[in-house]
């Protein structure tokens, strides 16, 4: 292998929704962010690995795409926990509204070889977001990662720490990972992150022409096109 090259795993994941929630919209018409935030797609990872996947087990690169957004229906049902069990809560059921994405496509890149397994046997059904949103795995591939200082970009989440400006209106606030080590309690914000959401409407596959830190070309994509690999908060390393 060439020096700065680095070695890494492309994984295909495509469904018929996806839903990523946003912290701001708890009631009413429920919106969802323009891109996974790297909290869920460490949680998608650890459901196909078995275990609990950190930050300190790998680096994260993604390309979002969906074919269109729009509102969906669901109902939601509510339960309590008593001394016989759970049992359904008959206040607060009720109808909600959320704007969802369509048919999408998500193109991972990790730079731990070993999760490859994790997605040829995946031991829980992927999800994009809800339990509902559940995808298939289309692809695992080895690729390489090359360094470069600039190129066309996908639609994926930039930490806003490696960019200098705006390169997106949209700046979008969301976990960035979460701590969930003692079993039978619930899991606890471990860092926030701060990003500018780099987004391709209808799926046309447009990318962004960008100059940032973080970004590589990999070896699976045309030369003049990049992906950013996240940086994760010092207090996960």
């Amino acid at each position: 292998m060439q020096p700065n090259l680095t070695e890494a795993i492309h994984v295909r994941l495509e469904g018929y929704t996806a839903f990523f929630r946003t912290i701001w919209s708890v009631t009413g018409t429920q919106l969802t962010l323009p891109c996974p935030p790297y909290s869920t797609l460490l949680g998608m990872i650890s459901a196909c690995a078995g275990r609990i996947i950190t930050p300190r087990d790998t680096r994260i690169g993604y390309e979002f795409q969906h074919i269109s957004e729009g509102q969906e229906i669901e109902r939601t049902n509510r339960f309590r926990l008593t001394p016989a069990g759970l049992k359904e809560q008959t206040k607060g059921q009720s109808i909600v509204y959320r704007y969802v994405h369509f048919r999408p496509t998500l193109d991972l890149y990790l730079t731990n070889l070993s999760l490859a397994e994790a997605f040829y046997s995946p031991v829980s059904t992927p999800t994009l977001g809800r339990s509902q949103d559940m995808c298939w795995i289309k692809k695992v591939e080895p690729v390489t990662l090359k360094p470069v200082r600039s190129g066309k970009i996908g639609s994926t989440l930039v930490d806003s720490k490696v960019v200098n400006g705006y390169i997106s209106p949209d700046i979008v606030v969301a976990t960035e990972w979460f701590t969930n080590e003692v079993l039978g309690m619930n899991r606890k914000v471990a860092a926030m992150g701060q990003y500018q959401a780099i987004t391709a409407e209808n799926g046309n596959g447009e990318r962004t022409d960008v100059e940032i830190d973080n970004l590589y070309h990999p070896s699976n994509l045309p030369s003049d096109c990049v992906i950013y690999l996240h940086d994760w908060t010092a207090s996960a390393n």
